[in-house]
């Protein structure tokens, strides 16, 4: 292979012009395939197949009135910073209605929080303050007249039993409370349907009057009042929609009584409390707003962000620069969300084929409600994270400028010429635009067939980097080479040649070698993995072609013309560099002999123990401050949550597919009930859970029971619907209770129910509240449509059939991996009793249903648990590719050497590079997540070009017939003054980059950093000491110290 590279490196230089015109066209041809490859990336899209995103993927289908919840965190703004409501106006809209973020009040003015059931002193009440309530209550209003108002999803409110248009928050339950209309002031009905008496009232408030909510009379005393009977009376239901530093305060002035001091036990019960005066409080509530998905669809808004038109525009304005939909203010972008119109939505749809992103108008909503913010602060939580991004990815343009300032700075230190570091700076400009270009090509040729082979991820943004660190090492190592040959007294074609020839093959085999790295990518079964894997060649073979290749001929041109117009030969002068040469010539020498060699290994192996150690207690989690500023709206809205609602669960589902309708199936809904509210010795409780300790599952047996309970109170609405209690069967062949509840062990009863709920919903009547038939079809859907006057069929005169259901509920701490795999293990422990009636199995979907088995898939989904499987999946496919990588890294350098001792010498370092790089993480408390494992798989296709380098030209020294202490003499030379500037300015580039507050970055800047620096002693220090070992086992005894 030698000989042939050879050959191909001359006739390059031979042909250089050609070359140089060639490079030209092909980077003209390039630029449309970089403008394609630029597409957004999302960051909640994961390019991979896996049971758990078919079940959305299904939902999202079959469930087309399926919902978007928005849940905005309503806290208490700080007492101190509230202004006088005389003086006090919503801070004004700009641009032409939008939001000013530089004017609403900073995330860091609310108040901190209480401890667990202690309550807040101030003001009082918390968030329970009638001002505060009066203030959310405005804030539902501008809900509704915002542009996606039209789109909103009616809700009920579990507490009052109430119906809303889509928007529920406390001052809703406090109306309803307190318009005395709620199911918590009428007689109920017992499990068994015998009625009993109301639980609480809102006719006797001695010595109050019973105002309602909108009285103009009403004061906090009555609100005080109405909190605790809906505390006492509402199965705490009421307690939920308070943080949970919910207490009873003490207040002698009160005229409310309550349990000061004491807590809720797992049985509901009441402990260590002291009845006295006082009033209930907390710091922060929801606000939540529920969308319905197949109306903003048709509205023009794209709910997945890389499906939406991009906001790329720049324009000025009166209120300074507008970038897309961020604002320049005071040098410091902020959101700028762009107005968005039904109208203009739907034409840019119709005319684009893009719709707008539902994102950004998620933003511009959260701006208005902040904009009116004044006792207190409202944060859109667990939205918008692809505009927080954005925002933060372009904010840190300074520190990217900066980094590149840094790194020509230290590459004019290496190689002390400037038209040298202007060659780099060409090549790498270039190489970026190839690598972009390539993927861009690649995907719209396989495109054209109908292939898929490109998925753009969050991997792919780290591209460049990987790219800038390949180029500059490969520039370096060309451009040092070259100027050794010159200071030799060789000519400009002649160095060329040269370098072209030994240091461009040692390129080459870098090349080819972090290919192989990567290519093990190809393998996984993760869409964006492999695709990554694909990207990253073309980066690598982009990288090659012009640092690797181009960067010589060009100097080598460059000087021919100096020389040609100066009439006289450059000369290479001495210079001093960031290591003096003498030094790393002393080190690679001392490395290498035989006796240091040794202490090196027992050194390496005495560090490699402990980082192996630490490295087996890694853990994987997605803490948000891994990825975003910990400053950012975002990030904090997230921590309120986990601080304050850490009970609330982020919400999940289980979709159940087959006979739905099977007697079997419906009682497995109340014995999974059960299964779940009895926890495992040593499991976490991750599941979403009632303040009394139960299990919070939302699923259609609770439906059927209310719907009952409206039937034994009036069944005027179901005897519409068919219902006929006159004859046998009740007209539908079912029979019922002795109380009037239906049998559910019954198949037609169960039909009826189903068929009644989804056209009718539950008809509210006294206790039973009113729910919509839109809420039914949240759980269940008909197959094919109903008989409007027997729901029991469908309109084909045929048995009505449901093939799929779903049953709702919360994960708490879903971002906690570590805790969230032994949960999730019990729930499919607790969903035995679906999965044993079911011919699927956890990984697809199973034949027909039989009489035995209904079912035919039982599967978990919804957001939490998307994000862990595919956050473990690619974790765990990362680094089984590091290992799979690893093995075609050591057949690529067995073959490239022809020699398996040489390949192990220069492949065994890296690898304790690795092992030490996941060690650090683990002292550092960093954690595994997509960025970490990313890191250390780039570690072993960067690292290894270090070592390549080393080996390669100490090899070429040996083949001139040097001794050992020559070869490493050499390649203490231009080898590694080359690897010194190389690990210098992608260190220096990297801690830049470190300094970034938004977490993606500052992580991938510290340990790439930290990556680059092991390598180097990698390459300095292990393997020549590698080389050291291998030459003593190899030679006589007489050669070691030559």
């Amino acid at each position: 292979m030698g000989t042939r590279f050879a050959r191909f490196s001359e006739s390059m230089v031979a042909h250089r012009k050609r070359v140089h015109i060639a490079v030209f066209i092909l980077t003209i041809f390039m630029i449309p395939g970089a403008l394609t490859a630029l597409q957004p990336i999302d960051m909640e899209s994961y390019e991979m197949e896996s049971p758990e995103l078919t079940a959305q993927s299904i939902i999202d289908t079959e469930f087309p009135t399926s919902e978007i919840i928005l849940g905005f965190v309503v806290s208490v703004r700080d007492p101190t910073e509230v202004e006088d409501l005389s003086t006090w106006e919503p801070a004004s809209t700009i641009d032409g209605g939008t939001p000013d973020y530089t004017q609403v009040p900073s995330v860091d003015q609310i108040i901190d929080a209480g401890e667990p059931w202690g309550g807040i002193a101030e003001p009082d009440g918390g968030i329970l303050n009638l001002t505060i309530l009066k203030e959310i209550d405005q804030k539902a209003k501008l809900v509704e007249e915002h542009p996606l108002g039209q789109s909103l999803k009616p809700l009920v409110n579990e507490v009052t039993g109430h119906q809303t248009t889509g928007v529920m928050s406390l001052a809703d339950i406090f109306r309803g409370f307190m318009n005395n209309t709620s199911i918590l002031t009428q007689p109920g009905l017992s499990p068994l349907g015998v009625p009993k008496p109301a639980p609480t009232n809102w006719t006797d408030c001695f010595p109050l009057d019973c105002l309602s909510f909108d009285d103009v009379n009403v004061t906090q005393a009555h609100i005080d009042m109405a909190a605790a009977r809906m505390a006492e009376g509402s199965n705490n239901d009421f307690l939920r929609w308070i943080s949970l530093d919910r207490g009873f305060v003490a207040d002698s002035n009160s005229i409310q009584q309550g349990p000061i001091g004491g807590s809720l036990d797992s049985e509901g019960n009441w402990q260590n409390e002291v009845n006295g005066y006082g009033r209930w409080s907390g710091s922060a509530s929801w606000l939540l707003v529920q969308l319905d998905r197949a109306s903003l669809e048709e509205s023009g808004w794209e709910i997945v962000w890389k499906d939406a038109k991009q906001e790329k525009s720049i324009r000025t304005s009166d209120d300074g620069l507008i970038i897309g939909g961020y604002r320049l203010a005071n040098n410091e972008l902020v959101l700028h969300p762009p107005q968005y119109s039904e109208e203009y939505c739907v034409d840019l749809k119709e005319d684009e084929g893009a719709g707008c992103s539902v994102e950004w108008t998620y933003m511009d909503l959260e701006g208005h409600l902040r904009s009116h913010d004044r006792a207190s602060l409202t944060l859109l939580v667990g939205q918008g994270v692809n505009v927080e991004v954005n925002r933060e990815l372009q904010s840190s343009t300074g520190l990217i400028a900066l980094m590149g300032l840094i790194i020509l700075g230290l590459l004019y230190v290496s190689l002390r010429r400037l038209s040298d570091v202007a060659i780099v700076v060409v090549a790498l400009g270039g190489a970026l635009l190839w690598m972009q270009g390539f993927i861009g090509h690649i995907s719209n040729l396989t495109g054209f067939f109908g292939w898929d082979i490109i998925a753009r991820s969050q991997f792919s943004n780290l591209l460049p980097i990987l790219v800038l660190a390949l180029g500059i090492d490969d520039s370096l190592h060309a451009l040092h080479r070259y100027k050794e040959e010159r200071k030799l007294g060789k000519g400009a074609s002649e160095s060329g040649t040269i370098t072209l020839t030994r240091v461009g093959r040692a390129i080459m085999l870098t090349s080819i070698t972090t290919m192989a790295a990567f290519s093990a990518n190809l393998f996984s079964d993760i869409a964006a993995l492999r695709s990554f894997g694909i990207e990253a060649a073309m980066g690598i073979l982009a990288a090659f072609l012009l640092t690797g290749l181009w960067v010589p001929l060009l100097r080598m041109s460059f000087d021919e013309w100096l020389e040609k117009r100066k009439g006289e030969s450059i000369k290479e002068r001495n210079i001093t560099h960031l290591v003096p040469e003498r030094w790393l010539r002393g080190l690679t020498i001392q490395s290498g002999r035989f006796k240091n060699s040794i202490v090196i290994a027992v050194l390496a192996l005495l560090i490699t123990v402990p980082a192996s150690i630490a490295m087996s207690n890694l853990e994987g989690d997605f803490a948000v401050e891994d990825f975003l500023d910990e400053s950012s709206d975002f990030a904090q809205g997230v921590n309120i949550v986990n601080e304050r609602f850490s009970d609330e669960g982020e919400p999940a589902m289980l979709l159940i597919e087959g006979d739905v309708l099977d007697p079997r199936v419906y009682a497995g809904i109340e014995e999974l009930r059960q299964r779940m509210n009895t926890p495992e010795d040593g499991i976490p409780e991750k599941i979403t859970k009632t303040p009394d300790g139960n299990i919070d599952l939302l699923a259609l047996d609770e439906l059927v029971f209310a719907a009952q309970g409206s039937m034994v109170l009036d069944d005027e609405p179901f005897r519409a619907r068919g219902w006929n209690p006159d004859v046998e069967g009740n007209g539908v062949g079912c029979n019922t209770t002795q109380i009037g509840f239906i049998d559910t062990d019954d198949r037609d009863c169960l039909a009826f129910m189903f068929g009644f709920l989804t056209l009718e919903g539950v008809p509210g009547i006294g206790p039973i509240p009113s729910i919509p038939s839109s809420i039914v079809s949240l759980y269940i859907m008909p197959t094919v449509e109903l008989d409007p006057t027997k729901p029991w069929l469908d309109i084909n005169g045929d048995p009505a059939e449901y093939e799929h259901m779903l049953i709702r509920f919360g994960i708490t701490g879903p971002e906690d991996f570590p805790s969230l795999a032994p949960a999730m293990d019990k729930l499919w422990r607790d969903l035995e009793v679906f999965t044993n009636l079911s011919t699927g199995t956890q990984e697809a979907s199973g034949t027909a249903p039989t009489e035995e088995k209904p079912l035919t898939w039982v599967m978990t989904t919804g957001r939490p648990v998307t994000r862990y499987v595919a956050s473990t999946e690619m974790q765990d496919e990362m680094q089984s590719s590091l290992v799979l990588g690893s093995l075609f890294v050591f057949v690529s350098l067995a073959i490239g050497f022809r020699s398996i001792k040489q390949a192990l010498v220069t492949l065994g370092p890296i690898l304790l590079v690795v092992v030490w790089l996941y060690g650090l993480m683990e002292v550092s408390g960093a954690s595994l997540n997509i960025v970490t494992v990313t890191i250390a798989t780039i570690s072993l296709g960067v690292g290894i070009d270090y070592c390549i380098h080393v080996t390669e030209r100490y090899r070429e020294s040996r083949e001139k017939g040097e001794s050992h202490k020559q070869a490493l003499h050499a390649v203490g030379g231009a080898c590694s003054l080359a690897l010194i500037g190389s690990a210098a300015s992608d260190i220096a580039g990297f801690s830049v980059i470190a300094l970034s507050p938004m977490g993606l970055f500052s992580n991938f800047g510290i340990f790439s950093a930290a990556m680059i620096f092991l390598s180097l002693i990698a390459s300095l220090v292990l393997t020549t000491a590698a080389l050291g070992i291998l030459h003593q086992l190899t030679s006589s005894n007489s050669e070691e110290e030559e």
